[in-house]
């Protein structure tokens, strides 16, 4: 397993709900999330994944699946 971490500029994140459908959701979707953290104030989510079951496209793309927009995007490699 090779963990590596995504982070997200996402605009119109709107409270709680937000922040709870978007973990469901790439949870769901995207086989090989670990963990989904959203910042509210910041707009940025952060999600931590093992890449031989997803990619960062992939997940970009369920994002804007949600209706989310996605502004940018960065990347973690860890070895």
């Amino acid at each position: 397993m090779s963990k590596n971490s995504a982070y997200f500029s996402v605009t119109s994140l709107n409270g709680a709900h937000d922040v709870k459908r978007i973990k469901r959701e790439l949870d769901r979707k995207c086989n090989g999330v670990l963990s989904v953290a959203v910042g509210q104030n910041g707009n940025l989510v952060s999600v931590d994944f093992d890449d031989t079951g997803v990619t960062p496209q992939m997940l970009r793309n369920c994002l804007t699946d949600m209706g989310y927009t996605v502004n940018g995007a960065r990347m973690e490699y860890f070895n």
